[in-house]
């Protein structure tokens, strides 16, 4: 939009001078003047920037009619560029006009020589060459200098009035003068302007274009460049004055890695309408002031990774060889693209559903605000993603979101659902592997991120309030037939990971609101899978960050949980995990409530072919602290008549049997009661981490260490 503003203005100037050059010859006309005098007339009025040639003219004094063909204006670019940087003009045309008609000069008005009316002017097949030599600038008047453009040629004429102006079949060509490089190629114009008026006092009637009342143009075909390369094109173009429409039927955007890299296609799109143009705005005061932009068909394509990476914004001014950014405001009212499509690589990762974007109400001064920071200058932008589907790189899972909406004004995110699915089942997923690994899979709904920082997240930084999650379920597959894998997993505690990613990341609170966690192991003792599930769980996690500054602030992560265990053991707790430690310092505690210890046997069958036959949990209390290497600290167990049987499993029928031997001298061996008759057993539990193993198998086995010491298990 920006190159295109730019150069429309260039093209008005263009059009301005033809048709002043129309109004000279109604005047050197008035004086039958066809030889050299008005070649000589236009050079002493453009300080001989320009001579003007011509095949043949005639004029009929009595109606006011007059003709001429094969016009050129010739400009004269040596003396153009040894000018002073003040008296250096903004552009040269060169121009070539097959013919140009006058129709009703008033002749009486015009033979005084200051005032020229007529009925009007048309213009056939004019051919320009627009050199641009400096760049524009906010304190740069188009009106003025148009005037002055007008002074220049017309001398005494201040006055001239036009029914209207046709120009038919326009064509123009933009070149950089220094550079010698292409600007834009503007094919097969018409344009059409009415009530013409030129005079002291035009200027001041904001409802004009430039001289005019009414203007309207049609384009078949624009063209912007890139070091010659084609940038930005456009299909039938149409500006209805009256109206305040610019429509657009076709648009093509494509991108450059460099400046001789080959083209990437962008962005198409089809029927571009911008409602409220304000036309004068744009050439007076150089503000971009429509009320609203409309398109409802546009295609994004995928960048390569390469492009991506160096796409970044960056903060500070940069130098500006055109004087565009620092000339522009903009002032808009409503964007809506409701239907943007997203076409990846035929062998990506990605599929995107429908994108759609609504901003409402942009103001700002200059164009550089806007691309700085530009949600201070936006009241409201909303970005909406029907769905959004990754798959990672192994191709084990895809990554699936739904409803995704971003709001600028209420500065919040909501993801109707995420969804982490593997490739296959269960047991198929598990004999991919030549070692043991956890199958995830995961459906989160109703996730919003509120009070985000938004100039943040343009800059990849995520900052924010809260973060809120309705519903969780996760389930976690873990198979034990395979060995396991030689690989530490020192560094993936939580707070570890969280530092090791690359966005920096500062959200002051998460909650989930109501989750289900479902692990289960497939046993080599038993055979059998064992499932523990944590039902109706709750969690509050606050000071998720890994940015120095608020690290330096509070340097713990805290997790705060509540659950119900095998959806009858309820259970709370907490774990806080320090953010700047070098060795994964962390600290847990938690508490269940009374519950039937036989309920145990879900998981201890399976796991530990053991049986509770009685005994009730009163309570359990832990408190650990830990880091990379192990966990250790309090715990206490308080239970009632504790009995339990040792298990076997037959090899030929599968059949889990007692062993009556083995269970007489557990239950002899078995601490019954606690508090006992010597008193209440606290015990400090303590294990050392097997590094190729999680964070939370060590959390689990230091609370097995436990009670195993405290029911007298050795």
């Amino acid at each position: 939009m920006k190159r295109l503003s730019r150069k429309l203005l260039f093209i008005l100037a263009a059009i301005l001078l033809l048709i002043v050059i129309g109004a000279v010859i109604w005047q050197k006309f008035k004086y039958k003047i066809i030889e050299n005098g008005l070649s000589a007339k236009v050079a002493q009025h453009t300080d001989s920037l320009y001579t003007v040639q011509y095949d043949s003219l005639s004029f009929n004094e009595a109606t006011g009619d007059a003709s001429i063909k094969n016009i050129r204006i010739i400009p004269d670019t040596s003396r153009a560029k040894n000018l002073s940087g003040e008296n250096m003009p903004d552009f040269l045309m060169d121009v070539t006009i097959k013919s140009l008609t006058v129709t009703g000069v008033k002749t009486a008005k015009a033979l005084e020589g200051s005032a020229l009316q007529g009925d009007s002017v048309i213009i056939d097949n004019p051919d320009i060459i627009l050199y641009s030599l400096k760049a524009l600038q906010k304190t740069t008047k188009i009106q003025v200098e148009a005037n002055e453009i007008y002074k220049q040629i017309l001398g005494k004429l201040d006055f001239i009035k036009v029914g209207f102006v046709f120009i038919n079949n326009l064509n123009a060509t933009g070149i950089d003068f220094f550079k010698k490089t292409k600007n834009f190629d503007f094919i097969n114009g018409k344009l059409l302007l009415q009530d013409i008026l030129i005079d002291s006092t035009h200027h001041l009637d904001t409802t004009r274009i430039l001289f005019c009342r009414q203007a309207a143009f049609t384009v078949d075909s624009f063209f912007s460049y890139n070091h010659n390369r084609r940038e930005l094109s456009l299909k039938k173009v149409h500006f209805l004055g009256k109206q305040k429409q610019l429509l657009f039927d076709q648009i093509s955007v494509d991108r450059f890695e460099n400046d001789t890299s080959a083209s990437i296609r962008l962005l198409d799109a089809k029927g571009l309408t911008l409602n409220g143009v304000n036309s004068n705005e744009i050439v007076k005061n150089k503000n971009l002031v429509i009320d609203t932009i409309l398109c409802n068909n546009i295609i994004l394509y995928q960048l390569p990774l390469p492009a991506l990476k160096t796409s970044t914004i960056k903060k500070t001014k940069s130098a500006d060889s055109t004087g565009f950014v620092n000339v522009y405001g903009v002032y808009m009212k409503h964007l809506d693209f409701p239907k943007v499509s997203f076409v990846p690589f035929a062998k990506s990762n990605y599929s995107v559903g429908n994108i759609s974007l609504e901003i409402n109400e942009v103001k700002a001064d200059q164009i550089i605000e806007l691309e700085m920071h530009p949600m201070d200058f936006t009241k409201e932008a909303q970005v909406s993603l029907s769905s959004l589907s990754v798959k990672s790189k192994d191709g084990l899972y895809s990554f699936n979101s739904g409803n995704i909406t971003v709001n600028s004004l209420h500065r919040q995110l909501n993801i109707q659902s995420f969804d982490i699915i593997p490739f296959a089942g269960e047991h198929q997923f598990a004999n991919k592997f030549n070692y043991q690994t956890d199958r995830y899979d995961v459906h989160l709904k109703g996730i919003s991120l509120k009070n985000i920082v938004m100039n943040d997240l343009l800059d990849k930084k995520l900052t924010a309030s809260n973060l809120i999650i309705d519903n969780t379920v996760a389930k976690i597959y873990h198979d034990l037939h395979k060995p396991l894998r030689q690989k530490s997993k020192v560094g993936n505690y939580p707070s570890q990971l969280l530092q090791e990613m690359k966005v920096p990341i500062n959200i002051s609170t998460a909650t989930l609101r109501n989750a289900y966690i479902e692990y289960k192991e497939n046993e080599t003792v038993s055979d059998s899978v064992g499932i523990i599930t944590f039902n109706d769980s709750k969690l509050n996690i606050t000071n998720i960050t890994n940015v120095p500054q608020a690290i330096q602030k509070n340097n713990q992560l805290n997790i705060a949980f509540e659950s119900n265990v095998l959806n009858s053991i309820p259970i709370t707790g907490n774990f806080k995990f320090v953010l700047n430690s070098n060795d994964g310092d962390f600290f847990t505690n938690g508490h269940t409530a009374e519950f039937d210890a036989s309920i145990l046997n879900k998981v201890s069958i399976p796991m530990a072919l053991i049986k509770i036959n009685s005994g009730k949990i009163n309570s359990i209390d832990f408190s650990f602290k830990g880091n990379d290497a192990n966990a250790e600290g309090d715990f206490v167990m308080k239970y009632d008549d504790l009995k339990v049987d040792v298990l076997k499993r037959d090899k030929n029928t599968k059949e889990v049997k007692k062993r009556g031997f083995a269970s007489l001298a557990a239950n002899l061996v078995l601490q019954n009661n606690n508090p006992g008759a010597s008193g209440l057993r606290k015990v400090n539990a303590e294990y050392k981490r097997n590094i190729y193993k999680s964070f939370f198998n060590l959390v689990w086995k230091t609370v097995f260490t436990g009670m195993k010491k405290t029911v007298g298990i050795p």
